[in-house]
Order: structure tokens, then C-alpha cells, then sequence
């Protein structure tokens, strides 16, 4: 419930259209793209402290406080969606904070309860993000095109919707008891053949590894083009069709929707995918895969094709692959953070490394922002992205497990 809520995030571009009308915008300019920007560089900020919060005062406080501010954040802009810097304060900043209050309590909570299935547990867990994406589109669409409604009452009600599903979702969170683990799991790994003691990093020690910047570097290079993709489905359509008559900008909010399905899928896919290849060994294929796919929508754009069905259905293609493999960081990410630096401190943990999203975020709109309007236009954006999803990869190739982690002998006994 929690993550179906904080999920209608990803819905933003079917806001960019109206809010480029009521602030005087272009919807491809920093100006616009930029309060989801804002919104998801908060997120990742407040990501840190919500960590910590929840670290000690459990999930339930935490997430109940976020469903009250991230629908404060829509509520607030239902009034002031005609002033720019009041839809960044609303929407960016205090919805931004809602979001990082209530996205890491179910992880962390999830994780702690089944530690042996760490990459799948964390797909499932956030899948509700790109599911809540998809039906908030649909909704939030209908909203602003009914002339009962418009971009005021959809801001307004779908704020009111938030309020009620997030906070009765937190009254459904705990975590397990201090020590608690699974009838025959053993915190350990293996690594090259040895097994390896897993430790519980404070994130002051945390920090001043280097398999910490490696992560760190590799979500923001990684998530950018998801992000990308999400702040510019309508975008992309009206580039294809400037006309406004074909199917390709008719059904934007469908592309928008079937992108956050794969969104969600490809977080429970490739969790469970490194459940059994390894994580490292499935972040460099999903690396590979991401900057083939960009690079082939680079070409499709070039080539521009004018066929209808051809343009809606190869839009739509892509946006499904590129949210497939950025739904995958959100599944690795966090499963990488518990191996590497335990579980104790998840929560504060993980939010130090999700501030490589939150720079995506900016990266996500500035690319944009910056060359979309140039002659080449989102062919250029799709290749700058690609090349960073393949440094995104090479990285991958250098991440190990911190050297402060010591071998230890197999032992069979159970916790």
C-alpha cells in the first residue's frame, strides 16, 4: 500500500503538459522537468535521516509521518500550481521528504525479516513503486482531462487518496526482533570460493570504503536514464508526432502506465536473478542491457519513422526496456548495500547510498533540459545516457566486497 502510493511519483509527465500552461513553461525545459528533479534529489536526501529514524524508532512511526507530508506535498499543490517556485517548494521539497520518509520502511523491514532472499524480498517490496506509477497515470490522466476536476482537483485528490493509503499501510509494519534470523540461515557469503563474515558497517565506517563510491556512482550513472525516461514520456511522443493527431501522443499516459509495469517487474526480475547469479554479475548484464536499449532508441529517433503503429508501438517498446533495467536498481541496490555493510544499519546505510538517485534525478532532467531542444534533439540524450550506463558497467567490473570483511570457515550451525 505504502509503495503503491509513493510510486504515483513516476507518474509526473502526465503533469508536464498542463503545468507548462499554468507556469508558462516549455514542458521539455529545466523549469518544468526540474520540480520532479527536486523532488527526487530530496527524496534521496531525506532518505539518510528516514534511514536512521527508522533504524531506531521502527518502520510504522516513520511511514505514518510520511503518508501526512507527502500528501501535504499534492494537497499544497493544488493551490499553487501556477507559481513556479511555490510547485517546487510543494511538490519538490515537501513531497520530495514524504517520499524518503516512507520508501525505506518496507525495504528495510522486509529485508530484516528474510535476510536469505535479500534481492528478491527487496524486488517485491519495491515493485509497489512502479505499480503504483502505472495506476496513478491512469487515474491522474482521467483527472486532469475531466473539466470537473482538472490539475487542481487531480493534485488535490490524489493527495487525499495518499494520506489514507500510506497511513493505514504503516500500521501494518514491524520489525523482527533483535537477532532474529531465519531456522537455518547463517550470515555469511561466498566470495571467490571463501566464505566471508558479514559485518554490520556503521555508515561513519561505511563511507571511507571504496565499494561505497563504486555504488554510489554506478546508481546515479544507472538511474539517470530511467528517470530520463519517466520525466519525458510525453515529451518523446509529441517529438515523434509534433502534429498532436496520432496514437503515439493519444495514448501517452498508456506508454507512461505499461513503463512503470515493467518498472515493477524488472525489480522483482533481476532480484531474483541475483539471488542466483551473484549481484555484481547481474548489475553488469543489466548495465549492458540498458545501454544497448538506449542506444537503439537513439536510432530509432534518428530515423523518426512517421508510421503510426510503428511509432507508438516502438515507443513504447523502449520505455518498457529502459524501465525494466532501471526497475533493477531498485532491487540491487539495497541487497548489495545489506551484503556488503550488514543489515543492523540498513536503513541509514542505504540511504547514504541512494544519494546517487537522488543526483540521477538532477542528471535526469538537466540532460534534457539541455539538449532536447538542440537540433538533434533526444537522439543526443540517448547517447549521452547510454555512454554512462556502459561506465555504469565497467564499474561494476571493479566493485568487491569491502577488504575490512575477513575469511571464515564454513560452520554449520544454525542461528
Amino acid at each position: 500500500m505504502i509503495q503503491l502510493a509513493l510510486g504515483s511519483v513516476y507518474a509526473f509527465s502526465i503533469f508536464t503538459s498542463s503545468l507548462s500552461q499554468t507556469l508558462d513553461h516549455d514542458s521539455k525545459s529545466f523549469a518544468i522537468l526540474g520540480i520532479f528533479a527536486v523532488a527526487i534529489a530530496v527524496f534521496a536526501v531525506t532518505m539518510i535521516f528516514a534511514g536512521r529514524f527508522q533504524d531506531k524508532r521502527g518502520p510504522r512511526v516513520v511511514a505514518s509521518v510520511s503518508g501526512v507530508v507527502y500528501a501535504l506535498g499534492y494537497i499544497l499543490a493544488s493551490f499553487v500550481n501556477d507559481n513556479l517556485l511555490l510547485m517546487y517548494l510543494s511538490y519538490g521539497v515537501i513531497g520530495g521528504i514524504g517520499l524518503g520518509l516512507g520508501y525505506v520502511c518496507p525495504l528495510a523491514a522486509g529485508v530484516k525479516w528474510f535476510p536469505d532472499k535479500k534481492g528478491l524480498v527487496s524486488g517485491i517490496v519495491v515493485a509497489g513503486f512502479g505499480a503504483g506509477a502505472f495506476i496513478f497515470a491512469q487515474i491522474g490522466d482521467w483527472m486532469i482531462k475531466n473539466p470537473d476536476i482538472g490539475l487542481d482537483g487531480a493534485f488535490l485528490y490524489l493527495g487525499m487518496i495518499f494520506l489514507v493509503t500510506i497511513v493505514a499501510g504503516a500500521q501494518l509494519l514491524r520489525n523482527p526482533p533483535a537477532g532474529w534470523r531465519p531456522r537455518g540461515y547463517i550470515p555469511q557469503s561466498k566470495e571467490n570460493g571463501k566464505v566471508i563474515a558479514l559485518r554490520d558497517y556503521e555508515w561513519s565506517k561505511m563511507v571511507h570504503t571504496r565499494t561505497y563510491f563504486l555504488l554510489w556512482a554506478m546508481f546515479a550513472l544507472s538511474a539517470t536514464a530511467g528517470l530520463m525516461m519517466i520525466g519525458n514520456v510525453k515529451n518523446l511522443a509529441l517529438y515523434l508526432d509534433p502534429s498532436e493527431n496520432l496514437m503515439v501522443v493519444a495514448q501517452f499516459s498508456l506508454i507512461a502506465g505499461i513503463l512503470a509495469l515493467f518498472n515493477g517487474a524488472g525489480r522483482i526480475g533481476w532480484g531474483a536473478v541475483s539471488d542466483r547469479l551473484g549481484r555484481t554479475n547481474t548489475l553488469k548484464l543489466m548495465f549492458i542491457v540498458q545501454s544497448a536499449v538506449l542506444f537503439g532508441a537513439a536510432g530509432f529517433l534518428l530515423v523518426k519513422p512517421e508510421g503510426e503503429m510503428l511509432q507508438f508501438f516502438g515507443l513504447t517498446s523502449l520505455a518498457s526496456l529502459v524501465g525494466f533495467t532501471f526497475g533493477g536498481n531498485f532491487a540491487l541496490f539495497p541487497s548489495m548495500t545489506a551484503d556488503y555493510f550488514g543489515t543492523k544499519n540498513l536503513g541509514i546505510n542505504y540511504g547514504l547510498v541512494f544519494t546517487g538517485y537522488g543526483a540521477a534525478g538532477i542528471l535526469g532532467a538537466l540532460i534534457p533540459g539541455l539538449l532536447a531542444g538542440t537540433e538533434g534533439g533526444f537522439v543526443f540524450v540517448f547517447v549521452a545516457i547510454g555512454f554512462a550506463s556502459l561506465v555504469a558497467a565497467g564499474l561494476a567490473f571493479l566493485t568487491r566486497r569491502p577488504t575490512e570483511s575477513k575469511s571464515i570457515a564454513a560452520s554449520p550451525t544454525e542461528g
